[in-house]
Parts: C-alpha cells; structure tokens; sequence
C-alpha cells in the first residue's frame, strides 16, 4: 500500500535529514573526525580514503521506527590508522524531534549486534542535537551503559556530543567549520515549522560563512549542509534572502556557492514534483484500467461505482 501524503512528507524529511548528516560527514570526514575524535585523527592515515560500510550497517541495526525518534542518522566508517590497521567507527546521530529515550541502551545494543554480525568492535559516537524527553529519567550519563546484578557489572562507554550544550559564542567564532554546521544544526532544532527565524539564522550564517578563511570546498560544503538543515520553506522569503545576498557584491564568492546551491536545490526539487505527478498520473490509469475491466465482465455500474469510491479514498490513492 502506498503512503499517504503526510507520510510520504515524513519520510521526505527522513531523507533530507539523513543525506544532509551523511553529506557533511562523507564530504568532510577528516574534519568531521577532527572535531568529535581528535584522539582518533592523530593516528589518523590521512592519505587512505575511508569505506562507508552502509550496507553492513544495514542488516544488523533494527528498523527506523524502532529506533523511536523521528529523525535519525546512522553511519559506519571504515578508517586506516598510521600503523596500517584498519578500524571501525560508529556515528548515530539524533536529530531534532520527541523521543529518543534510553540513548545509552540503544548504543550499547547497536554495538552489540555490529560486534555480533562483523566481529568488529567499533569506535562510537553519539550525536544529540536536542534535550531527550524522559532524559532526566534515564540511569546513568548520556555517554555510558551500565547494567548490573548478582555480581555482574556491565559498563560500556562511549562517545557523545550533546550540540543542545555548547556554547553558540564559541561555536560561531571557531576556525573548526563543523563547529558552524554544529550550530546551524542547533539553530534547526529550535526554529522547525518558524519561517522567520529559519530566515534570521540562514542569514546571520552565511554573512559569518563569509568572513571565514575557509577553503571553496568547505565553504560550498558547510553552506549546503547550513541551507539543507534550516531549510527555508517560504518563499517570498527565499526571495528576500537571495536577494540580500546579491546585494553583497564584495562577497562575490558567497554569491556563487548560495546561487549553486539553490539552483541544485531547485533541480532536485523538479525531480521530486516530477515523481509525484508520476504517481498521480499511475494512479489514474490503474482506475481507469480498473474500471474498464469491470464492465467488460459484467459487474453493475452501482458496484464500479462503489469500488472507484473507495479505491479513491484508500491511502493508496
């Protein structure tokens, strides 16, 4: 059966969430790295490109409604150390949204089945973008599982960055360009379905995204994850800022990338109208195609009628 349309928005917003994390982290991954596991970037063989082991990740680890947060993003890397062994690195993050409960648990369990499936234990970490409802109830910190009885004691710890706690000061004067897309992502959490302030902080973002000594590359990639993540729906809005934006002739670099990316932004956007007017044309035929059939085997026009009423009124309609 097919989704209805507030489903399928949903599951729209699962897709745009998980390929604007993983974009981030596959496109700039020895900053990604840098910044969450510097420990791990000094052993770090930068010349070997990682594997991203998707399709690994993808067997062991439960269902996404299971995971009981609306918004989610799981990735499995592969990275080569200085000595030539090869290890394995776990990022779950949780993006903004109710649920999210019992985070420890979770990680523990997810590392139990990559442990289980591959024989590899990985390097963890954690990303919670907003405070957990039901947090204050959970046992123990947010970085470590414990469990214990009868003189067995469990501990398994593991990475974390809480983004809903740094601090936005230090986060917008960094030279560390995840730290700007590690704000932008705060900035999500707190203006979703709020035009405005999505606005307001696309446009404080991209004058700060200017003043940077960053890379074309990095700037492209922190702006696209920054634009995808606020996601500024309006569109007198949208005008308004790109307008704005143009209007910043000395920052001719920051006209190029805000210009690329909605002109990107604006194909992909073509092809997804393109899919759903697919399906909506799909589904006309299969009516007609339907109620054709029907008559030519003799069913009564009241009964077609019926079957087309509720054909119609099906989620898959």
């Amino acid at each position: 059966m097919d989704m209805t349309e507030t489903e399928e928005q949903e599951q729209v917003n699962r897709t745009d969430n998980d390929g604007t994390w993983k974009d981030l982290i596959e496109h700039l991954w020895p900053l990604f790295i840098r910044r969450t596991l510097p420990e791990l970037y000094e052993d770090l063989d930068l010349s070997r490109e990682p594997e991203f082991l998707m399709q690994e990740l993808r067997d062991p680890l439960p269902e996404a409604e299971q995971h009981n947060s609306p918004f989610f993003v799981d990735e499995l890397m592969k990275l080569y150390l200085k000595s030539g062994r090869a290890l394995w690195v776990y990022l779950h993050i949780e993006v903004q949204g109710p649920g999210g409960e019992n985070i420890s648990y979770r990680m523990f369990s997810y590392c139990c089945l990559i442990v289980a499936h591959y024989h590899e234990v990985p390097v963890a970490l954690a990303i919670l973008t907003s405070p957990r409802p039901g947090a204050e109830r959970e046992k123990g910190s947010p970085d470590a599982y414990e469990a214990g009885e009868y003189g067995m004691h469990l501990r398994y710890q593991y990475n974390c960055v809480e983004l809903y706690k740094l601090d936005d000061e230090e986060l917008l004067n960094s030279d560390d360009p995840i730290d700007l897309a590690f704000y932008a992502a705060k900035k999500a959490a707190l203006c979703r379905d709020k035009e405005q302030m999505k606005f307001k902080y696309l446009r404080e973002l991209t004058r700060v995204l200017a003043e940077k000594g960053w890379s074309d590359n990095e700037r492209r990639e922190i702006f696209s994850f920054t634009a995808r993540i606020i996601n500024l729906k309006d569109p007198e809005l949208r005008i308004q800022y790109l307008d704005e934006m143009k209007a910043m002739k000395e920052e001719r670099h920051v006209e190029s990338f805000v210009e690329k990316y909605f002109r990107e932004e604006g194909r992909s956007e073509g092809r997804r109208e393109g899919r759903r007017e697919g399906r909506s044309e799909g589904r006309s035929e299969a009516l007609n195609v339907m109620e054709s059939l029907m008559k030519e085997n003799g069913i009564p026009c009241e009964i077609v009628s019926k079957c087309k009423s509720q054909f119609l009124n099906t989620a898959w309609a």
